[in-house]
């Protein structure tokens, strides 16, 4: 039957019938043409920031667990020893019973009691504080951390590449402070991949001391670094071109069958 000799009762839809589907044929889930018009780029973006957060969250619990185990072996090596002052401590008298010494015996122990115990009062409140204050010390520096982190990704830096190039300057022997002056820089990444990515540069910069090597970087490698920075814009994505004057376009069965309704 050609499409000239289509009847309108021939297009009237007929309600599927109960069981119509033979069980020996899979249902066939319907999928977005590729080329159906969708626009699928804030999934992909999505999809790529959400990567992105999982991969910053595994880089800094490695960073977190690096750090841990530090002050594990920290706080080990710095526990205080149990505080036993026998180098003062009364000698029980040769005659137990001579009642002028035991008293004496007696009163000097307990002097000597109480000295041991406001010592041992004073250690642990010096060990409290110097716990506290470390653990401040700790949270800025997570806090310096992310932001560091988020930096680098922000400047198209590969954490992986990060990590990698992070063990290599620590191979290499950087003095700690030339470390934390390019973590609080905001794009201590990008430097940190350009090291990297330059050993000859890397071992030039480690033979300055921290603060020749913190005007080194930023004089020059700085710039060289941000060089190859991706260019992210912030403006809002721009919306398509919409025209016409609000006459939805006919296709080729409608222009030719006008007026057909489906029932």
């Amino acid at each position: 039957m050609t499409i000239d000799a289509i009847e309108p009762k021939d297009l009237e839809v007929q309600p599927p019938t109960a069981g119509a589907i033979s069980a020996d044929e899979p249902e066939v889930i319907a999928e977005s043409s590729p080329d159906s018009g969708e626009n699928h780029e804030p999934k992909t973006d999505g999809v790529q920031k959400r990567i992105n957060e999982l991969t910053a969250k595994r880089y800094e619990a490695e960073r977190r667990a690096e750090a841990s185990e530090k002050k594990l072996q920290e706080l080990e090596a710095a526990k205080p020893a149990p505080v036993v002052d026998t180098t003062d401590a009364p000698a029980l008298p040769d005659d137990l019973y001579d009642d002028e010494a035991m008293r004496k015996y007696h009163t000097d122990t307990a002097a000597h009691s109480r000295k041991v115990a406001e010592a041992a009062g004073k250690s642990a409140y010096e060990h409290q504080q110097a716990a506290a204050t470390k653990t401040a010390q700790e949270s800025k520096q997570q806090q310096a951390v992310s932001s560091y982190v988020s930096n680098a990704q922000r400047d198209g830096v590969d954490l992986d590449v990060l990590k990698a190039a992070e063990q290599a300057l620590t191979n290499a022997g950087i003095d700690p402070s030339l470390g934390q002056h390019i973590i609080d820089d905001p794009n201590g990444g990008k430097i940190v991949e350009y090291l990297y990515n330059n050993p000859a540069e890397m071992h030039e910069l480690l033979s300055l001391s921290p603060m020749n090597a913190s005007i080194k970087i930023a004089n020059t490698i700085k710039a060289k670094a941000l060089s190859t920075t991706p260019k992210v814009s912030n403006a809002p994505a721009e919306l398509p071109n919409i025209s016409g004057g609000g006459t939805l376009e006919k296709d080729d069965f409608e222009r030719r069958f006008p007026g057909t309704e489906f029932i």
